[in-house]
């Protein structure tokens, strides 16, 4: 029987540049939305259920709050999008853990959320999805 090639040295080094070729794009992407104001430029992809719905989605505002936030300027990334806003900073620490823990330990962690975990997640952007297209209803 023929071992499996892709193990070893080679497939250690093959997640650490797949890590870091992420960390390159996600960086670039960082500088393209920070340079380019989503306010200013329309090669930013439209919110395909707004344009369907007019309702705003949970995502919608996501792009210019990113943009906000990446000039320190909270209120108006909490104007824009407070979900995003807040769990923005958790799923930086989240990504830099997994970096961490790839380029570091050449292991890639696997997180299991406890189904607890996501269903009060789905609640709270189902909520927030219907707070936000119906606060200013009135």
């Amino acid at each position: 029987m023929e071992k499996n090639r892709g193990s070893g040295a080679a497939g250690l080094m093959k997640l650490r540049t797949m890590t870091g070729m992420a960390i390159v794009v996600l960086l670039g992407g960082l500088a393209i939305v920070y340079r380019f104001p989503p306010t200013e430029y329309s090669f930013y992809p439209r919110c395909p259920i707004y344009l369907t719905t007019h309702w705003l989605c949970p995502g919608c505002g996501s792009t210019r709050a990113l943009h906000a936030l990446l000039h320190l300027d909270i209120q108006s990334a909490l104007h824009y999008n407070a979900l995003f806003t807040l769990l923005f900073p958790l799923a930086c620490l989240w990504l830099g853990f997994i970096c961490y823990r790839t380029m570091r330990y050449d292991q890639f962690p696997t997180l299991a959320f406890p189904r607890s975990v996501a269903a009060c997640l789905i609640v709270t952007v189902l909520l927030f999805t219907v707070a936000r297209n119906t606060m200013f209803a009135f």
